[in-house]
Protein backbone atom coordinates (compact mmCIF):
# COMPACT_ATOMS: atom_id res chain seq x y z
CA UNK A 1 0.00 0.00 0.00
CA UNK A 2 2.73 2.68 -1.33
CA UNK A 3 1.72 6.09 0.14
CA UNK A 4 -1.31 5.18 2.47
CA UNK A 5 -1.36 3.26 5.61
CA UNK A 6 -2.31 -0.02 6.39
CA UNK A 7 -4.77 -1.76 8.93
CA UNK A 8 -4.11 -1.90 12.35
CA UNK A 9 -6.31 -4.81 13.59
CA UNK A 10 -6.65 -5.53 17.32
CA UNK A 11 -7.27 -8.74 18.86
CA UNK A 12 -8.48 -9.04 22.15
CA UNK A 13 -7.97 -12.69 24.09
CA UNK A 14 -8.33 -12.49 28.03
CA UNK A 15 -8.47 -16.12 28.81
CA UNK A 16 -5.77 -18.57 29.24
CA UNK A 17 -2.38 -18.90 28.84
CA UNK A 18 -1.32 -17.29 25.18
CA UNK A 19 1.99 -17.59 23.47
CA UNK A 20 3.40 -17.20 20.13
CA UNK A 21 4.74 -20.93 20.53
CA UNK A 22 4.56 -24.15 22.22
CA UNK A 23 0.86 -23.62 23.01
CA UNK A 24 -0.01 -25.94 25.91
CA UNK A 25 -3.50 -26.77 24.04
CA UNK A 26 -5.42 -28.72 26.96
CA UNK A 27 -3.19 -27.76 29.75
CA UNK A 28 -7.20 -27.24 31.53
CA UNK A 29 -10.55 -25.53 30.51
CA UNK A 30 -8.96 -22.24 28.92
CA UNK A 31 -6.23 -23.54 27.05
CA UNK A 32 -7.91 -25.06 23.74
CA UNK A 33 -9.08 -24.67 19.87
CA UNK A 34 -9.74 -20.95 20.93
CA UNK A 35 -6.41 -20.36 22.04
CA UNK A 36 -4.65 -21.73 18.24
CA UNK A 37 -7.77 -20.15 16.42
CA UNK A 38 -6.40 -16.46 17.95
CA UNK A 39 -3.33 -17.46 16.89
CA UNK A 40 -3.46 -18.66 13.63
CA UNK A 41 -5.73 -16.00 12.82
CA UNK A 42 -3.60 -13.04 13.71
CA UNK A 43 -0.67 -14.79 11.81
CA UNK A 44 -3.11 -14.91 8.97
CA UNK A 45 -3.51 -11.37 8.88
CA UNK A 46 -0.27 -9.90 9.76
CA UNK A 47 0.51 -11.74 6.23
CA UNK A 48 -2.22 -10.14 4.15
CA UNK A 49 -0.55 -7.04 2.11
CA UNK A 50 -3.04 -4.43 3.45
CA UNK A 51 -2.33 -4.83 6.94
CA UNK A 52 0.28 -2.90 8.61
CA UNK A 53 -0.22 -4.11 12.23
CA UNK A 54 -1.54 -7.26 14.40
CA UNK A 55 -1.43 -6.72 18.25
CA UNK A 56 -3.12 -9.63 20.24
CA UNK A 57 -3.81 -7.99 23.66
CA UNK A 58 -4.05 -10.64 26.78
CA UNK A 59 -3.43 -10.84 30.34
CA UNK A 60 0.34 -10.45 31.61
CA UNK A 61 0.64 -13.18 34.25
CA UNK A 62 3.56 -13.40 36.87
CA UNK A 63 2.88 -17.00 38.10
CA UNK A 64 5.40 -19.18 39.36
CA UNK A 65 3.32 -22.03 38.19
CA UNK A 66 3.39 -21.31 34.62
CA UNK A 67 6.00 -20.65 31.89
CA UNK A 68 7.42 -17.34 32.47
CA UNK A 69 6.95 -16.16 29.16
CA UNK A 70 3.39 -15.19 29.87
CA UNK A 71 4.86 -12.06 31.86
CA UNK A 72 6.97 -10.65 29.27
CA UNK A 73 4.75 -7.52 28.81
CA UNK A 74 5.59 -7.55 24.97
CA UNK A 75 6.29 -10.91 22.19
CA UNK A 76 7.41 -9.80 18.89
CA UNK A 77 6.14 -12.29 16.53
CA UNK A 78 7.27 -10.87 13.51
CA UNK A 79 7.51 -7.13 11.63
CA UNK A 80 3.62 -7.05 12.06
CA UNK A 81 2.71 -9.14 14.87
CA UNK A 82 3.11 -8.80 18.47
CA UNK A 83 1.53 -10.05 21.15
CA UNK A 84 0.62 -7.08 24.14
CA UNK A 85 0.21 -8.26 28.01
CA UNK A 86 -1.45 -5.99 30.28
CA UNK A 87 -1.44 -6.44 33.71
CA UNK A 88 -5.00 -6.57 35.66
CA UNK A 89 -6.25 -8.48 38.46
CA UNK A 90 -3.89 -10.78 40.32
CA UNK A 91 -0.57 -11.05 38.89
CA UNK A 92 -1.66 -15.01 39.02
CA UNK A 93 -3.26 -17.09 36.51
CA UNK A 94 -6.93 -17.10 36.85
CA UNK A 95 -9.63 -19.36 35.00
CA UNK A 96 -11.71 -16.76 32.76
CA UNK A 97 -14.75 -16.97 34.95
CA UNK A 98 -12.72 -15.14 37.60
CA UNK A 99 -12.31 -12.38 35.30
CA UNK A 100 -15.46 -10.75 35.38
CA UNK A 101 -14.51 -8.29 38.11
CA UNK A 102 -10.90 -7.43 36.35
CA UNK A 103 -12.35 -6.04 33.14
CA UNK A 104 -12.47 -2.80 34.04
CA UNK A 105 -8.71 -2.27 34.29
CA UNK A 106 -7.87 -4.59 31.49
CA UNK A 107 -10.41 -1.98 29.82
CA UNK A 108 -8.68 0.58 30.91
CA UNK A 109 -4.93 -0.99 30.25
CA UNK A 110 -5.99 -1.71 26.68
CA UNK A 111 -7.40 1.79 25.96
CA UNK A 112 -4.02 3.28 27.70
CA UNK A 113 -2.20 0.80 24.69
CA UNK A 114 -4.04 2.53 22.18
CA UNK A 115 -2.93 5.71 23.24
CA UNK A 116 0.87 4.66 23.41
CA UNK A 117 0.26 2.95 19.80
CA UNK A 118 -0.92 6.56 18.48
CA UNK A 119 -3.05 5.15 16.16
CA UNK A 120 -6.95 3.75 16.71
CA UNK A 121 -7.26 -0.28 15.08
CA UNK A 122 -9.08 -0.13 11.97
CA UNK A 123 -10.89 -3.00 13.03
CA UNK A 124 -10.90 -4.50 16.61
CA UNK A 125 -11.64 -8.55 17.73
CA UNK A 126 -12.46 -10.08 20.87
CA UNK A 127 -12.74 -13.63 21.96
CA UNK A 128 -15.19 -12.91 24.74
CA UNK A 129 -18.34 -11.24 23.94
CA UNK A 130 -18.98 -8.96 27.13
CA UNK A 131 -14.99 -7.88 26.78
CA UNK A 132 -16.02 -6.54 23.46
CA UNK A 133 -18.77 -4.36 24.90
CA UNK A 134 -17.61 -3.44 27.90
CA UNK A 135 -14.56 -2.06 25.89
CA UNK A 136 -16.43 -0.04 23.51
CA UNK A 137 -18.72 1.12 26.10
CA UNK A 138 -15.79 2.23 28.46
CA UNK A 139 -15.19 5.96 29.41
CA UNK A 140 -12.93 7.63 27.28
CA UNK A 141 -13.30 5.01 24.41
Amino acid sequence: MTGTKGLYILLVHVHGLFRGHNLELGRDADTGGQTKYVLELAQALAQHPQVERVDIATRLIIDPKVSPDYAEPVEVLSDKLRIVRLACGPRRYLRKEVLWSYLDTFADELLRHIRQVGDRPTSFIATMRMLAMWVVASPGG
